[in-house]
């Protein structure tokens, strides 16, 4: 034991430092020893009464044990979450050691599509501002409602397929847009002058948000174990949403015909290469509903699929997945193991359709205003989610209890994303479909950075270290 330890470290199991601590002051081996396994996702670091001795000191985080797989080095400071970029490391810690000459992991600002260049005045001049991703306000950069001229060129992540630049009226992605392109073959595009574009309706000085939409190609696997849902005939006509191209197939994997099922045409999920997709979306009831759970041989796929990149949808669950027995069990559960549940910890409840509200985080998504403006209060939820992990996002909430409708989860590399949509009937199912079309677009964007299917994610693989942390 280090009488003089140069660092103390403290570990946390959730973001923002919640949950369980373990605190460090010598290497470890394997984190399993201190019960910490792969679920890190806060550090603290302090100097200790030793550091001077060694002032440049830092504590290396490594992917597996034996300080062995990629590494995230980090120097004294507070790291709040460390799943999201720069470090993307979340829940994969599983050795930690101590050296006085590693260079701190940098931080990575992430994929860089496009470099747009907006300027205040016409012709290239006055108030300049660079912009390399979504900007739901341009107030959060002050020059909203001020942008007269625009110079937009590729980035060094510019996609195979193209780009597409939406610049908007209103803050959060809403009112007019107008769309700017760059294809395959362009390298750059400049314009001195909004008010004289054709097309723009004279669009100078009244952009408040700008969204980047990295085009491709994205294979989408349709859970299905619910015969009343409606999501994959409307999933199956959407080929073509906002210039990015989707692929569908179907998979029905409840083989009980008395309930909902279907035994000539069922399949379990474990058969289904998982690896072969960019997102997995789970229809109304999908993993399970009315006693029966459907996914219990597929558990670990799917977490592994999200883990290195892959998204994961789900509509509305069904509370009712494990019966009461009468002794331990009192009342209908969910089950969610195809989610990492045991070190994220959240449930699904019984209730009826309410009321939503959109949270900031939702807004900053695009989901609810990409590409259509979604009334959520027209939608038609069902059980929702409970959790206080605030390692979810609650993307929207319910006006009635603040509980979460719509969550997002970072996980490895990957996402889980939900909604509590209802579609168990065309009714329903209308009124959902410009969400799911908006829903579309948004886990594209995501699976255009993490999927390891996309272009992007090979190609950047290619040129990294494999010893070193990659995004």
């Amino acid at each position: 034991m280090a009488s003089m330890p140069r660092l103390v470290v403290e570990v946390f199991e959730h973001v923002n430092y919640q949950g369980r601590k373990v605190t460090l002051i010598e290497s470890v081996p394997s984190t399993i020893e201190i019960g910490a396994q792969d679920i890190i996702s806060s550090i603290k670091i302090y100097q200790g009464p030793g550091f001077n001795a060694s002032p440049n000191y830092k504590a290396i985080f490594h992917e597996h044990v034996k300080f062995q797989g990629r590494r995230l080095v980090l120097a004294p400071g507070f790291y709040p979450n460390i799943h999201e970029v720069p470090y993307n490391f979340g829940d994969a810690i599983s050795s930690v050691s101590f050296s006085p000459a590693a260079h701190p992991t940098p931080p990575e600002y992430g994929t860089i599509p496009v470099i747009i260049e907006v300027f205040r005045d016409i012709d290239f001049s006055g108030q300049r501002n660079v912009i390399l991703r979504d900007v739901s306000s341009m107030f959060e950069i002050g020059i909203n409602d001020t942008i007269s001229s625009v110079r937009i060129q590729r980035g060094p992540n510019f996609p195979f397929s193209g780009c597409h630049i939406l610049f908007y009226e209103h803050v959060n992605f809403e009112g007019r847009r107008l769309n700017l392109s760059l294809n395959s073959r362009e390298f750059q595009m400049s314009f001195r002058n909004l008010r004289s574009l054709p097309h723009s309706q004279s669009f100078s000085d009244i952009i408040s948000s700008l969204k980047i939409v990295p085009l491709g190609v994205f294979r989408v696997l349709i859970v299905v174990s619910d015969s009343l849902t409606g999501e994959p005939a409307v999933l199956e006509s959407l080929t073509s949403l906002e210039g990015l191209e989707f692929q569908y197939t179907t998979v029905f994997i409840n083989d009980n015909p008395d309930n909902r099922g279907d035994a000539r045409n069922a399949t379990k999920l474990s058969n289904i290469l998982l690896s072969d997709f960019d997102i997995i979306w789970f229809t109304w009831n999908g993993p399970g509903h009315d006693g029966e759970y459907f996914v219990e041989d597929a558990e670990e796929e799917i977490k592994d699929f999200v883990r290195k990149g892959g998204i994961v949808w789900a509509s509305a669950m069904d509370n009712h997945i494990i019966r009461p027995d009468g002794v331990n069990i009192t009342e209908p559960t969910w089950r969610g193991d195809w989610m990492p549940v045991d070190r994220h910890p959240i449930k699904v409840i019984n209730s009826e359709d309410s009321n939503l509200t959109v949270t900031e985080d939702g807004q900053k998504t695009g989901m609810f205003t990409w590409p259509h403006k979604i009334n959520v209060d027209t939608l038609i939820t069902d059980d929702h989610w409970v959790t206080n992990d605030p390692s979810y996002r609650k993307l929207a909430v319910r006006e009635d209890n603040g509980d979460a409708a719509s969550v997002l989860l970072p996980w490895g590399e990957g996402y889980y994303v939900t909604f509590a949509i209802d579609t168990r009937d065309e009714h329903r199912t209308a009124i959902a479909k410009p969400l799911i079309e908006n829903t579309l677009c948004y886990l594209a964007s995501l699976a255009w950075q993490t999927s390891p299917r996309q272009p992007l994610r090979g190609r950047y693989r290619t040129t990294q270290n494999s010893d070193l942390k990659f995004r």
